[in-house]
């Protein structure tokens, strides 16, 4: 359980329990020389412990655990120890290397089918992105881990999917959007125990400080960063102290508190030298914001260096954003401290990078000057063709009599056009009633053929069952008659004939349950589906499920038992040919309609082979679609693993009258 929740929750904790002595532990149990799968663990938690106080030996353990599970398969311990390296990386601004190792812990995951562990590997790389400024690539990363772990209810990891979604939008400027988020993931995590993602609480309240921030409202960015800052302490979290701290004295520095910004700017800069926390993205900004700090107080000599610092580290890391904000920074110091050749130089750089980005209002103010251009280009062509006009004045009244043949001639080709195009199109109509007049009749045909299937199977159970279990009986009650009257040999009779009659009262169950489920005429589709998973999982083969989203209507009887006849069809199909072992069905209610969904775990197939099949499966379903106005997608492949079929129906037609499906 150690390793599972370790590997899950690798990234979103920063609780410490003893940094040192936990290293110690861990490094004793290698001197122990233990198994290779403990040896593989061991060193996977010592990168993870390393990743920020010691990177190079941190990679020597998380590449050595690679290998130890590479040579033994153990495909969990893989992954874990490829993500840990992978978060070394990154945590040292090398991103290729850390998407390089995050790739590969992605497609281990994915091969275990380990939806928490995609899901992390999925933030992950998507704050990496974000480093990288690729805002649309991070937010795709974002929502896809939000979808998982929603899926899986793990409310731990999506207060800190919310978090990190809040911080995209923040760098795309959109406050409001972002803070919406924020708030939603503080609410969810104070609702959480005091375990390590409740203590995690201190980023949130971090990114709504900045938020405020970039809204100037300096006193309401100050109280969430200062009721963070306890916890990123208590939970030791290094990387969160040096932001908390870097924040506060922006934010001081924005209210004309120098002092006490210089005070926390050199707290945070602290974590950085004493290299409990690196990362070159963050310090750029720490730099930046001190040097801002500096300029505002008229300390110019130390904001020319602390500026010259924030973009070394800006360049190293080949950031965008930061470069456009380093050179604008610089160019004022520069500019501050008389070297204009410089601060000129600056300026012409924050220029480039900042047209590189694509500012929206500056493309909208090229789009609007070429509207302009073309408009004043169509009005001088208006004027040459005034020109041209007057002067082929004469040849065309000369050339009137010609044209006014032509227009007879194109007149009659058009005539004769529309009569061809008339009688084209009612040959069409008839072609296609002909074909639906054939495909109506196949549909017929597929019903027929399917009733009269399921009256050989009612009669092959009647006679093969039924009739061995009556002919028994009848024997049993003729033993009953002929019997002496020792009581012992009439009461082993009587046990006998009441086993036989529980025998056929099941039997009776089960065909009138294939032939009509009595749940499904009483109580309704959803139950009569939920009794037909249960008897598919009694038989320990396969797992069938179903889940109901906002169905708290009852159906129309002819949506019931067609959905319930197509639903039964392809199930029936799953367990013949897929080799399956997970089933689940899903009802969804919305406005306007509602969506069906059976997925399954087995193999997929050729859709083509399936649709142009003779059997009459295919045909019934199609046909009981057509009956409901059903629209039905299958989503399979030969070769792959997983197939799923959606079924759509119109809910004001489905839905009994008087009841409303609401969504929940």
């Amino acid at each position: 359980m150690r390793l599972v929740y370790t590997i899950a929750f690798c990234l979103l904790s920063s609780v410490s329990f003893g940094q040192n002595a936990l290293l110690d532990s861990l490094q004793n149990i290698l001197l122990q020389q233990p198994d290779d799968s403990t040896k593989a663990s061991v060193m996977g938690d010592l990168c993870w412990h390393l990743k920020y106080s010691d990177p190079p030996k941190a990679l020597e353990y998380g590449h050595e655990a690679i290998q130890i599970s590479k040579a033994n398969g153990y495909e969990a311990l893989q992954a874990y120890a490829s993500n840990n390296v992978g978060v070394v990386f990154w945590a040292s601004s090398d991103y290729d290397s850390a998407v390089h190792y995050l790739d590969q812990t992605r497609a281990l995951y994915q091969s275990l089918a380990n939806e928490r562990g995609v899901a992390v590997t999925s933030v992950n790389l998507g704050l990496i992105l974000q480093n990288k400024g690729d805002y649309d690539g991070s937010l795709e990363y974002q929502l896809e881990a939000l979808r998982i772990v929603k899926k899986i209810e793990d409310k731990g990891i999506e207060g800190s999917v919310l978090t990190n979604i809040g911080n995209v939008h923040f760098l795309n400027e959109k406050f409001d959007k972002a803070k919406s988020y924020y708030f939603e993931a503080l609410n969810l995590k104070k609702s959480l125990p005091d375990d390590d993602f409740r203590q995690n609480i201190h980023k949130t309240l971090l990114n709504i400080g900045n938020v405020y921030g970039r809204l100037e409202a300096q006193d309401s960015a100050i109280y969430y960063y200062q009721e963070a800052l306890p916890f990123a302490i208590k939970s030791n979290d290094s990387k969160s102290q040096a932001l908390i701290y870097t924040d506060l004295g922006h934010a001081y520095s924005k209210k004309e508190a120098y002092n006490q910004a210089t005070e926390f700017f050199s707290k945070a800069l602290a974590v950085y030298t004493e290299g409990k926390y690196e990362n070159d993205y963050d310090q750029s900004i720490l730099l930046w914001s001190s040097a801002e700090n500096e300029l505002r107080r008229n300390n110019i000599s130390a904001a020319v260096k602390l500026a010259e610092q924030s973009l070394a580290l800006s360049k190293k890391i080949e950031n965008l954003n930061r470069l456009r904000d380093s050179y604008e920074l610089l160019a004022k110091v520069y500019e501050a401290d008389n070297q204009f050749g410089p601060a000129l130089q600056a300026h012409k750089f924050h220029r480039i990078y900042k047209d590189s980005l694509l500012n929206i209002e500056t493309n909208e103010k090229i789009a609007e000057l070429e509207t302009k251009y073309d408009t004043e280009k169509k009005d001088q062509q208006i004027v040459l063709l005034d020109q041209e006009n007057s002067i082929q004045k004469a040849k065309n009244d000369r050339n009137t009599l010609l044209i006014l043949g032509l227009m007879l001639i194109l007149f009659l080709l058009l005539l004769v056009f529309i009569l061809w195009r008339r009688q084209s199109s009612i040959s069409q109509q008839k072609v296609l009633s002909e074909q639906k007049t054939r495909l109506r009749e196949a549909q017929i045909q597929a019903v027929i053929s399917s009733e009269e299937k399921e009256r050989k199977r009612f009669a092959s159970d009647l006679h093969d069952s039924m009739g061995q279990l009556v002919s028994a009986l009848s024997m049993n009650i003729q033993g009953l008659k002929n019997a002496s009257n020792d009581p012992l040999v009439r009461n082993e009779i009587v046990d006998n004939s009441t086993v036989l009659l529980h025998d056929i009262q099941r039997e009776i169950r089960n065909i009138a349950f294939n032939l009509m489920p009595q749940v499904l005429t009483k109580e309704g589709l959803i139950p009569a589906l939920e009794e037909l998973c249960v008897r598919i999982s009694k038989s320990n083969q396969v797992s069938a499920s179903i889940q109901t989203f906002g169905m708290n209507a009852r159906l129309i009887e002819v949506f019931e038992v067609s959905l319930y006849r197509i639903l039964q069809e392809w199930i029936s199909n799953v367990l013949k040919y897929s080799d399956a072992t997970e089933i689940l069905i899903q009802f969804t209610s919305h406005h306007n309609e509602i969506i069906i969904t059976v997925e399954d775990d087995g193999s997929g197939f050729d859709l083509s082979t399936f649709e142009n099949s003779k059997g009459n499966g295919w045909r019934n379903i199609t046909t009981r679609l057509n009956l409901i106005k059903g629209k039905l997608d299958i989503d399979t492949q030969a070769g792959r693993k997983n197939t799923t079929i959606t079924i759509s129906i119109d809910a004001a037609m489905a839905v009994r009258t008087g009841q409303v499906v609401r969504n929940t």
